[in-house]
């Protein structure tokens, strides 16, 4: 099955500290499922091409709709905090793509909305994103206070609930995991070794385990709703792909797992 995928990756901060490997991590992601599983490369924006506007719902004034939602699966590298990841300051539609209650202690403020369209997974290789507690606004908003509501479709976001580092890798990995050619890719044998997928939530946490070092810690938080099993997603054409979970069904549910490197 055909599938698209998009990538955006920050370096050269205007106003955060620099990074030196997004490009060749968000590269490596795009080229390794484009190159290598036929995938539709829809975008790959760097810099001040990367803008939080492309993530940003069109409900919240920006423009996701036309941009991340028609991807399959997104990955994102550069910046990030619990209240969200960031860009430079000087494009649309400002630096930061934000979680719930990270400007008014009222909550429902967050950027993401995801999932009308194509959007299945949205992974962040960012510092922090996913830490289950934070203060904002003067109290504590856990994991699900900040990014419960950005599921409106959306299967899973993928991300780190520590710091981690940057490094070249991770994003060729991660999407070898998924796209099964891991043992060559991570450990250099030939191609006819053949490939062995994994779940995009154990691609994740292989990733992360196989790249970063261990005091670091991984995390998905996946929804699901009736008729829906999002934690076994394969990427399209590897395996089963969950139904997209649904608000207003007899139920619906969060599920957020953190994985030790």
């Amino acid at each position: 099955m055909s599938y698209s995928i998009g990538v955006e990756w920050i370096n050269a901060y205007n106003n955060l500290n620099a990074l030196h490997h997004e490009h060749e991590d968000a590269g490596g992601f795009y080229d390794e499922l484009r190159l290598h599983d036929g995938a539709t490369g829809l975008f790959n924006w760097g810099d001040s091409a990367a803008w939080e506007d492309d993530f940003k719902a069109n409900a919240r004034g920006g423009h996701a709709d036309q941009w991340v939602e028609r991807a399959d699966i997104v990955y994102f590298t550069g910046h990030g905090s619990p209240s969200g990841f960031y860009f430079r300051s000087d494009t649309p539609d400002d630096s930061q793509v934000r979680g719930d209650f990270t400007s008014t202690s009222s909550g429902n403020d967050g950027d993401l909305r995801l999932g009308h369209n194509n959007i299945e997974w949205l992974a962040l290789e960012v510092c922090n994103t996913l830490q289950m507690n934070a203060n904002q606004q003067g109290a504590n908003r856990d994991v699900f206070d900040r990014w419960a509501d950005a599921f409106e479709g959306l299967h899973a976001i993928l991300s780190f609930t520590t710091t981690s580092l940057d490094l070249a890798n991770p994003g060729k990995v991660f999407a070898a995991a998924m796209d099964g050619r891991w043992i060559s890719v991570a450990y250099g044998l030939p191609d006819w070794f053949g490939r062995s997928p994994m779940r995009v939530v154990d691609a994740w946490f292989w990733m992360a385990q196989f790249c970063q070092p261990s005091d670091v810690e991984s995390a998905v938080l996946f929804a699901n709703s009736q008729g829906t099993n999002t934690g076994a997603d394969f990427l399209h054409g590897h395996g089963a792909v969950s139904p997209d979970p649904v608000r207003g069904q007899s139920w619906f549910s969060w599920t957020w797992i953190p994985h030790a490197c």
